[in-house]
């Protein structure tokens, strides 16, 4: 039995899911890093993430996901192509971490659409197939010698960014429709239990 404390917990966190913004993950190859996103897109909001694991299986560490992949849509593919274009005619527009010159900074991202944001390897980052579907490339800005982040935290940086620049665009904590909420309500529920 779900208690009214828990039922009101899922309701505000339904009202927050936003669909509009999903993180894509391309060949992770360390469980931790995979772990973290995993943990960062629940806890922002972020109801999404699309896996491609074309060279390698992504292999989150449950005990840094702390349950959290059971609250988010994972979508896995094991070809690239599949995933993209199902973005595209699901109506997002793709862009990529990819640091240095000719990428947009983080903050110039079109939150007002449908927006992917690609995560590439630890060691090759986006790869050439991934860049190839993407609108364009962006970049978290930097001051230090460093010049670039463990893809976690590039990840939750670029997320936490675009989910709050998305709501407030959007003047609400999420974007389900009515019925998108609903379904997602009786999911947690039945999780729940």
């Amino acid at each position: 039995m779900v208690t009214q404390e828990r039922r009101e917990k899922i309701d505000r966190v339904v009202s927050a899911r936003l669909k509009g913004l999903v993180a894509v993950c391309e060949n992770f190859a360390n469980p931790h890093n995979a772990a973290a996103i995993l943990r960062t897109c629940e806890a922002l909001g972020v109801l999404n993430v699309y896996i491609i694991e074309e060279l390698v299986p992504f292999e989150p560490s449950r005990a840094i996901t702390q349950g959290a992949e059971k609250w988010l849509t994972v979508k896995r593919f094991r070809r690239a192509e599949k995933a993209f274009s199902e973005l595209k005619e699901k109506g997002y527009r793709i862009y990529a971490a990819v640091p240095g010159k000719g990428a947009i900074p983080v903050e110039e991202l079109p939150v007002g659409e449908p927006l992917a944001l690609v995560f590439g390897n630890e060691k090759e980052g986006v790869s050439g197939k991934a860049l190839s579907f993407c609108d364009g490339t962006f970049r978290i800005p930097m001051w230090g010698f460093v010049e670039s982040f463990n893809v976690s935290v590039a990840a939750a940086i670029s997320l936490y960014i675009s989910a709050r620049r998305r709501r407030e665009l959007l003047g609400q904590e999420g974007d389900l429709s009515p019925e998108e909420r609903e379904s997602l309500r009786r999911r947690y529920i039945e999780l729940s239990q």
